[in-house]
């Protein structure tokens, strides 16, 4: 084994097993201690949490290595999944990076919810828009299907892969495969439509904020608490740098993707993004106020205590 099998068998479980705890942490979080104010929000928050969570489930079962050939490209896996079939880690692979697009988008519609929620005073108006949205998720889901609609030729592509690459070590990769000469197409338009998808969440997501701050200033909400306002700001900014993870981690590998079409350079990518995964939960426990109370607090060995908020305008939600 190469040096990087080696790094990434110790660097595999150690990931897997943050993320774990850092998710069960969030989700007692959620469950305990959020405030009557926020709680129209733990639907956004278990949607989240638990897209990011099958995330880091498919990464670590995976653990996918990417191999650009001529025709096609293989898909190293070193992870359990690799004892099921080279189908099946394609497709566990196909489903991991549309997560990506799907965890970006569910942040970007929970500060969208908030920005609309403190604009309008109508339940029937922020629902109404809040279901319009749904129709965003419709991108994730074209773009999982696009990838399937080509039929894969695992061989065609373990052949190609071991033909163009002599050097490397397939040994621990069992009976692999990838995506064939048909796949690889779409695969490669679908990186394009990635590194949009990343780059627009967080251009509308800064715009939102903006509008979201504005509304949060005393003279526009001379009714609300300082507390309150304070807390919906640290929220707010939470989500916004949520947003930018998925562009910090899964752009990186799409530009390294495009460079390994224009230059011939075979890079191994290896990572699959993980950044946002660890990152996510973190950002989540920091941002929201009674979260990050309540994680004090119990590192500090104090008793937690549950805050009830009186609920404002700028809370007012029905969903």
């Amino acid at each position: 084994m190469d040096f990087l099998q080696y790094f990434f068998r110790f660097y595999w479980p150690m990931f897997s097993l943050t993320c774990l705890c850092l998710f069960i942490t969030l989700y007692i979080l959620i469950y305990k201690f959020t405030t009557s104010i926020l709680k129209t929000m733990r639907f956004f928050l278990y949607a989240s949490n638990t897209a990011t969570l099958i995330s880091v489930v498919l990464a670590f079962a995976t653990q996918t290595r990417n191999i650009d050939n001529e025709h096609s490209m293989g898909l190293l896996c070193d992870g359990f999944y690799k004892y099921i079939g080279p189908t099946f880690c394609a497709t566990c692979y196909s489903l991991w990076s549309t997560c990506g697009i799907t965890m970006g988008l569910i942040n970007l519609h929970t500060l969208y919810y908030r920005t609309i929620c403190l604009k309008s005073f109508d339940p029937k108006m922020i629902k109404r828009r809040n279901l319009l949205f749904f129709w965003h998720y419709l991108v994730p889901l074209v773009y999982l299907a696009i990838k399937f609609i080509p039929s894969p030729d695992h061989l065609a592509v373990h052949n190609e892969t071991r033909t163009l690459h002599p050097d490397l070590d397939y040994t621990p990769y069992l009976n692999f495969g990838g995506y064939s000469q048909a796949q690889k197409v779409f695969l490669d338009r679908s990186a394009i439509v990635t590194l949009i998808a990343m780059s627009y969440f967080p251009i509308i997501g800064s715009y939102w904020k903006y509008q979201a701050m504005k509304l949060l200033t005393p003279h526009m909400s001379p009714n609300t608490s300082e507390t309150t306002r304070d807390m919906f700001r640290k929220l707010i900014r939470g989500l916004n740098f949520q947003i930018y993870l998925p562009l910090l981690t899964y752009v990186p590998m799409v530009f390294l993707f495009l460079a390994i079409q224009i230059s011939g350079r075979q890079f191994l990518i290896t990572l699959n993004g993980t950044g946002s995964c660890l990152f996510d939960p973190i950002v989540q426990i920091y941002f929201i106020t009674p979260y990050r109370e309540a994680v004090v607090r119990f590192l500090e060995c104090r008793p937690v205590r549950f805050r009830s908020n009186v609920v404002s305008w700028a809370s007012r939600v029905i969903f």
